[in-house]
């Protein structure tokens, strides 16, 4: 009886240790249920697709084209064209509230009744006096051969305004040309990729975005907004530059399409609709869903809740675009929607007591499962003003220009892939593993209970039965 006992007892506690480590086998599978590895580093670029290239010119607001602007103007009595030239600059109030202090309010006023004195919307006034694609790109190549720029570049709006981009994708294009697809290379080098040459008219600066010259370069993924996120740099005057482009791509495995979402924290793009809803893209409406497109949309719909309008730098949806008198509103909740959090106040006095959910996501907007990125790598040199450089057949000495090459630094690069950390066959060999560690068991086990406590009762029972009814 001793010994019976003594073996229940380490059956019993052995049997506990291994249900014990199997609880906490499945909780470690349930909070890390999706693990992203390398699954390879020597994918071709030709798998991935040429970035879009958005190129800003740092001066918002040239001063020779307003004066042409301002001449057209009908304007009061009390007011010169001298005084409205040189308050022009205060359109950057509309990409940067409160960039000229609060001291401008009525200056503001004034400007903007001009402009609805003249009927002119914001749009329109700022592709006005912003230089245009035709003079601000003076020759560019693609794949070593010598394209016409404004073939390839379109005018295109960024969270910098109005600025000119190469293979960028917009639901506006898909309606003209409903087969439209990114670019892609299947070489390396500066001589394979993109080459521009750039006009800075440093002459006519009248309100730049930054205290500088020269001209500010967003790659982004070809559907994506050209947003503050999106890698960036800064070319000045008369550099020669190289940028390497380097592309990383996340790749889901099949497996996580039937996980909840939830679980594998991202959603693919045929899921937005039916998982955030179909506001998501209320807005700026994409050719397709990613992570920043949602967050972009948020922001827009924010400002639009908060001040009655949208400013003219997010594509426009039958909306009342913001105008010179909205900037007061934009200039007190610019820390409400200007963020990685939209629709919460991270201003420096509120951002101290912020506590953020880790599990929410702003706006509902939950990332990509299928996405790339771009790391860029950038050098430059001085241009030698000497040498000359052939444009349109002719041969032109640089003044105030800037060339740029945009390429694949590589053959091959990186790809990720997410997948389920602990799929059945996982669990499978970790419970088998601790249950035949700590108890013996094993699928014999399981014949062996189901013959000897099933199959052979039934037939001891038979036969005893049998044997009682011969005896009788």
């Amino acid at each position: 009886m001793i010994e019976r006992i003594a073996w229940a007892i380490m059956v019993v506690s052995s049997l506990c240790i291994a249900l014990g480590l199997l609880r906490g086998t499945l909780n470690f599978s349930a909070e890390h249920f999706v693990l992203s590895v390398i699954e390879t580093t020597h994918n071709g670029i030709w798998n991935y697709p040429f970035p879009a290239i958005t190129v800003c010119d740092i001066n918002r607001v040239s001063l020779n084209l307003t004066q042409k602007f301002v001449e057209n103007l009908t304007l009061p009595p009390t007011v010169t064209k001298e005084f409205v030239a040189q308050e022009m600059k205060l359109l950057n109030e509309l990409l940067y509230p409160g960039i000229y202090g609060s001291h401008v309010r009525n200056n503001l006023s004034q400007l903007q009744n001009i402009f609805d004195m003249n009927k002119l919307p914001i749009p329109t006034i700022m592709n006005s006096v912003a230089q245009s694609c035709e003079s601000f790109l003076v020759s560019c190549k693609w794949k070593s051969r010598t394209k016409d720029c404004n073939s390839i570049f379109r005018p295109s709006i960024s969270r910098d305004g109005v600025c000119c981009s190469f293979n960028y994708i917009t639901r506006d294009l898909i309606m003209k040309e409903p087969n439209t697809k990114p670019c892609k290379m299947t070489s390396c080098g500066y001589q394979s990729g993109l080459s521009m040459v750039l006009n800075l008219d440093i002459e006519n600066y009248d309100a730049g975005i930054m205290e500088s010259v020269g001209v500010k370069i967003t790659l982004h993924d070809p559907y994506d907004y050209p947003d503050y996120d999106a890698p960036s740099k800064f070319i000045g005057v008369n550099k020669y530059a190289f940028l390497s482009i380097k592309p990383v791509e996340m790749r889901s495995a099949t497996d996580i399409t039937y996980l909840e979402p939830n679980l594998r924290q991202c959603i693919f793009h045929s899921e937005a609709n039916e998982i955030i809803g179909n506001n998501w893209n209320e807005h700026f409406v994409p050719v397709k869903y990613s992570f920043i497109n949602c967050l972009t949309n948020c922001r827009a719909s924010l400002i639009k809740n908060i001040c009655g309008c949208v400013p003219y730098y997010y594509p426009q949806n039958n909306t009342r675009v913001c105008d010179l008198r909205d900037v007061e509103c934009l200039e007190t909740y610019k820390f409400w929607y200007d963020t990685s959090w939209p629709g919460m106040d991270m201003s420096p006095k509120a951002l101290p007591h912020v506590k953020l959910d880790g599990y929410r996501r702003p706006c509902a907007c939950t990332p990509d499962c299928n996405f790339y990125r771009y790391i860029i790598e950038n050098s430059a040199g001085d241009l030698d003003k000497g040498l000359t450089y052939t444009s349109s057949r002719k041969d032109k000495t640089w003044k105030n220009q800037s060339a740029i090459h945009i390429f694949f630094g590589d053959l091959v690069s990186i790809q990720y892939r997410r997948e389920t950390h602990y799929n059945w066959r996982h669990l499978f060999a970790t419970f088998g593993g601790l249950l035949g560690v700590f108890a013996g068991f094993s699928f014999m086990s399981i014949v062996e209970i189901i013959y000897f406590f099933v199959i052979r009762f039934l037939i001891d029972a038979c036969v005893n039965r049998n044997t009682r009814n011969k005896r009788n």
